[in-house]
């Protein structure tokens, strides 16, 4: 999807793009395009577990985010899809749960994470901004309820 085709006031059109942004085969993912979406001041946080179960919160800027993500998708096929959204608007905010999927192509029977990103978005009156995404994966203990989007 290129940046110039995609309506940055539609919220739907928004989604569309932050994950194929994400989405390709090994190295091919448009940070021009995610570039496009975030503000130039927002923040990227992945949750996960350390060795010890710990919870820790790694925080990137779009540069480092993309120098991180570029490292460990370089040379798989990555492709998230969205499986479910809720977003809550008011004035100009908007906070957004959305799941996903990411398998090795699209339509791929074969399922490499399933997670949920929590987005806020600002409205400067000209156009929505992706603020802030933080996310976590599904692991073991821990699967996306059905009000979520999963299977339960």
């Amino acid at each position: 999807m290129a940046t110039t085709a995609t309506d940055l006031h539609d919220l739907d059109q928004i989604f569309d793009a932050f994950y194929a942004s994400v989405s390709g085969p090994p190295g091919g993912q448009d940070w021009a395009l995610s570039e496009a979406l975030f503000h130039p001041e927002a923040r990227m946080v992945r949750t996960r577990l350390d060795d010890q179960g710990k919870p820790i919160a790694l925080s990137f800027d779009l540069d480092s985010y993309r120098a991180n993500a570029s490292a460990l998708l370089a040379n798989i096929a990555f492709y998230e899809i969205e499986t479910w959204r809720k977003v809550t608007r008011f004035g100009n905010i908007a906070q957004v749960f959305s799941a996903y999927e990411a398998r090795p192509a699209p339509g791929s029977p074969e399922l490499i994470k399933r997670g949920l990103n929590m987005l806020h978005l600002y409205d400067d009156g000209s156009r929505w901004w992706i603020m802030h995404c933080i996310w976590d994966d599904e692991r073991e203990g821990l699967t996306l309820p059905p009000e979520l989007g999963g299977h339960g």
